[in-house]
């Protein structure tokens, strides 16, 4: 991933850029909501604010521990990156309420759509439904790249590492996830005692690697998108 360019835009095509961005915004949270309710585990990136909205008395939402953890998420690339992070990336303050928001909204309009059939039919239903939720979300992360405004701080964070250490962003951001889920996993046993399968399983590994592919086999096909955006 590069540092976005605002050099040679128009104010037409900004405002295009940022109301798409802002629309593939809640497809990203719906399609990590949507996996959540597979109950087969969340995906990386969301593993800590799951766990943690799932705690009996929680005082915050699923939404809210979001907006906390790409707040660390921003004060990290800041104290990283110092002179060098763009101050164009301080809006990932309001992207990250706005996306905590929309995670709230989404898991409500998906809390109808829970699994909980342990019979072999409902495992499968489970995995095509985490599936298909890893597809949307690939699609909206896709579609971000594309809008080439601003990006979520779960991928500001991992990208900055990556040139602190200079090493390869894909690299660090399997590294990232990884650490995610263990954080995940510790919150797990501290508030609960035991392994929870709903909470992380193999849905969350199957994400790991699911969602990057199909990032991939998405990114070609936005010329149609490009169409709108661009001039």
């Amino acid at each position: 991933m590069e540092e976005i360019q605002y050099a040679h835009r128009g104010p037409a095509e900004l405002v295009r850029r940022y109301v798409g961005f802002v629309i593939v915004l809640f497809v990203i949270a719906f399609g990590t909501s949507l996996s959540i309710r597979a109950n087969l585990g969340s995906s990386p990136i969301s593993c800590p604010p799951y766990v943690l909205s799932l705690v009996p008395g929680a005082p915050l939402t699923m939404g809210q521990y979001v907006m906390c953890m790409h707040i660390f998420f921003i004060l990290s690339q800041i104290a990283m990156l110092r002179r060098n992070y763009q101050k164009i990336q301080l809006l990932q303050i309001l992207v990250s309420f706005l996306f905590g928001w929309y995670t709230d909204v989404t898991m409500w309009m998906t809390s109808y759509l829970v699994i909980d059939n342990d019979t072999l039919l409902g495992y499968a239903l489970r995995l095509v439904e985490l599936l298909t939720g890893g597809a949307i979300l690939a699609w909206g992360i896709a579609a971000e790249v594309k809008c080439d405004v601003l990006m979520l701080a779960g991928e500001g964070f991992p990208l900055a590492i990556s040139k602190v250490v200079k090493k390869d962003f894909g690299k660090v951001k399997m590294c990232s996830d990884t650490g995610l889920v263990c954080c995940g996993i510790i919150f797990m046993i501290v508030f609960f005692g035991h392994w929870d399968w709903k909470m992380v399983g193999p849905g969350t590994l199957i994400s790991m690697f699911y969602v990057g592919y199909m990032v991939k086999l998405f990114s070609p096909h936005f010329s149609w998108l490009l169409r709108i955006l661009e001039p």
